[in-house]
């Protein structure tokens, strides 16, 4: 139904992967969540090394200042940790971050659009969209609130509070 807003399902699996990964232990999936997100707007469309061991080589500080500026440095360097574990040595695609957080970004701009003075145009500048693109995503934005459907990422910690617990 909608054009050009398929992601690849190795795109998807790979950001679903990494986000499921990362959280446990100190990071919750929230803050993986966050990881994952500024790995794909700072990488995305592109490959990336993924280091395996070597922490303090340009490829894993690089990743390491992506993720604190996202995180936090404590949070950072367990969520690299995890990453280097199960991607270690290899080179992975990021997907865009438009693409692959699609309805955390129309769920976003729902809610940011006219709060404090927000424009859509200075959304769009932020995300990286058209204008008519920024109002579909609204739009999508208003139908999941008004009509929850599942969530496309997990938050263990949310479901758990939501399951009689």
């Amino acid at each position: 139904m909608r054009r050009g807003a398929g992601m690849g399902r190795a795109d998807r699996g790979l950001v679903e992967d990494l986000i499921l990964s990362c959280a446990g232990g100190k990071v919750t999936s929230e803050t993986a969540q966050r990881a994952v997100r500024a790995l794909c707007r700072h990488y995305g469309g592109l490959m990336a090394y993924i280091p395996s061991k070597k922490e303090d080589g340009k490829s894993a500080e690089s990743l390491r200042g992506i993720l604190a500026d996202a995180v936090g440095d404590g949070a950072a360097d367990e969520v690299l940790g995890k990453i280097m574990r199960l991607y270690g040595g290899t080179q992975q695609y990021f997907p865009l971050e438009r693409k692959a957080f699609r309805k955390a970004i129309a769920l976003e701009i729902h809610a940011r659009l006219g709060a404090d003075g927000t424009t859509m145009t200075d959304l769009a500048r932020e995300y990286g969209i058209t204008f008519s693109h920024g109002y579909a995503l609204w739009r999508e934005g208003r139908a999941e609130r008004l009509r929850p459907t599942m969530p496309y990422l997990p938050f263990m910690e949310l479901s758990e509070g939501n399951n009689g617990g």
